[in-house]
């Protein structure tokens, strides 16, 4: 079995609209999307994830962003279902902690954003029949 190594987190982006006016209670409607790309020996990955919440009632007033990327070693041998879900295991507490910072220093409440359990039966994993100068691959 194989071992997953992390190797560091970048943010890619956050975006933020808050035009909601004194205490207001919201009602958080939340998407979400994770994706790991490999090297074509698998010795690396890099995960994505990208969260999006907005106030359900009035998207405008209040929508957050972030997308987050983190690198990976992979050390001997393991299934990308396996790797998908121990990537997203240890990214997730760092968008959590990245997104509660962001919002309170921008005079919001801390929201945390609900970890998703991955169940493998829902990981979908591509064939790596993708353009020969990508340097990683589904």
């Amino acid at each position: 079995m194989g071992e997953l190594v992390f190797r560091g987190i970048q943010v890619n982006e956050i975006d933020m609209s808050n035009e909601l006016q004194g205490q207001v209670k919201l009602d958080i409607e939340q998407r979400a999307s994770f994706n790991v790309k490999y090297t074509q020996d698998m010795k690396h990955c890099i995960a994505t994830c990208v969260v999006d919440m907005m106030n359900k009632n009035a998207p405008n007033d209040f929508n957050f962003k972030i997308s987050v990327r983190a690198s990976f070693d992979i050390e001997g041998e393991m299934e990308k279902k396996e790797v998908h879900k121990k990537a997203y295991d240890e990214m997730y507490p760092h968008m959590r902690a990245l997104t509660m910072s962001v919002l309170t220093t921008a005079g919001m409440p801390p929201i945390v954003i609900p970890k998703i359990k991955m169940d493998e039966n829902n990981i979908k994993v591509e064939s790596g029949n993708k353009k020969e100068e990508e340097k990683f691959y589904s």
